[in-house]
């Protein structure tokens, strides 16, 4: 059973989840034709670990074929049947229960679209409605504070399984880097009766230097103090704090602007591994007017080192200028070969 443990020298949360070291891992070069059964493709026996307490756990067609479907992790970090408590082993050691959920979102039948420079702009468009669906579910959960959703995509960012899905880890607790934003967005608010994610947009579209693209409702920006280069962050234009009050016309103004941005990413930069990542208010905080949910990719080109781990300070080798100029000019190197 896993359980969650506070650093007391960091204010930090672990989660110490043993049972997730019997994992597969696929092999660094291992070639498509060498898997011999992805437990995602269609038709596989996954049936048995599809949510059963969801209406909106996946997606259909009109014959009634998947779309989507959600299951659970065979090697969960989290487990929705754990107990919700706290203990405290003294006054230095607090541990709280493992409890929560961990969830695979099967993205597509179709284990070619592993990457969504491939997947059609329509499959995306389900795999977003999917990941509101979850946020859904899980704020009606009381025991749940916060619904972590994220793409792995590669092996050096953590991806185990070449078939596209997607993961989502509920927790009892509020990250810490989602509760640092809040507070920071917080402390501008109170001081500017203003959003500062809002605030930066503006910034941001008139200076043009980090803005990547823009569509009617979403921009992408190179972020101004990235850990990592090509960090990028795609945001609402409109204020909202949390992923399930987007609309259906965000929705499908979302997926074909993310699928653009994977393709530059892929053409400039070789199919690189990257990690996607919902960054949202928690589950009891619906409707902040000073957070601003949003999604960031994290480019897997560079690992954190000792100074990293040791200081928390992240030192990056592309400045975030040359990064959004690089990825505008992919989009008009992709227009002059039409």
């Amino acid at each position: 059973m896993s359980d969650i443990r506070k650093d007391p020298l960091t204010d930090t949360w672990v989660i110490i989840a043993p049972g997730r070291a019997a994992r597969p891992h696929t092999k660094e070069k291992q070639k498509e034709e060498e898997v011999k059964k992805c437990p995602f493709c269609e038709g596989e026996d996954v049936e048995s670990q599809i949510m059963p307490y969801a209406i909106c756990a996946a997606e259909f067609d009109e014959d009634g074929n998947w779309i989507t479907r959600v299951v659970t992790n065979k090697y969960p970090a989290l487990s929705p049947a754990a107990e919700l408590k706290k203990e405290d082993l003294d006054d230095t050691f607090h541990i709280e229960a493992g409890v929560g959920g961990h969830e695979i979102l099967v993205e597509s039948p179709a284990h070619k679209y592993f990457s969504w420079a491939d997947m059609p702009p329509k499959q995306i468009e389900a795999v977003l409605r999917t990941y509101k669906c979850r946020y859904e579910y899980w704020r009606k959960d009381p025991r749940i504070a916060y619904l972590a959703i994220f793409r792995n995509y590669g092996k050096v960012a953590g991806a185990s399984i070449r078939h596209p899905h997607s993961q989502m880890i509920a927790t009892p607790l509020v990250p810490p880097r989602i509760q640092n934003q809040m507070n920071e967005m917080k402390k501008y608010y109170q001081k500017n009766d203003e959003c500062l994610m809002c605030h930066l947009i503006d910034l941001e579209r008139r200076k043009e230097v980090r803005l990547v693209a823009e569509n009617k409702d979403f921009v992408a920006l190179s972020s101004f103090a990235p850990r990592f280069p090509y960090e990028t962050w795609i945001v609402p234009k409109k204020h909202n704090s949390s992923f399930d009050n987007i609309t259906d016309k965000q929705i499908e103004n979302l997926a074909p602007f993310l699928s653009d941005l994977i393709k530059r990413f892929d053409k400039l930069l070789n199919d690189p591994p990257f990690n996607l990542i919902l960054q949202v208010s928690p589950l009891k905080e619906k409707n902040l007017p000073f957070y601003h949910w949003h999604i960031e990719i994290i480019m897997r080109l560079s690992q954190p080192a000792g100074f990293e781990w040791g200081t928390g300070v992240y030192i990056n080798s592309i400045a975030p200028e040359i990064a959004a100029q690089e990825l505008k000019n992919e989009k008009l190197r992709d227009k002059n070969d039409k």
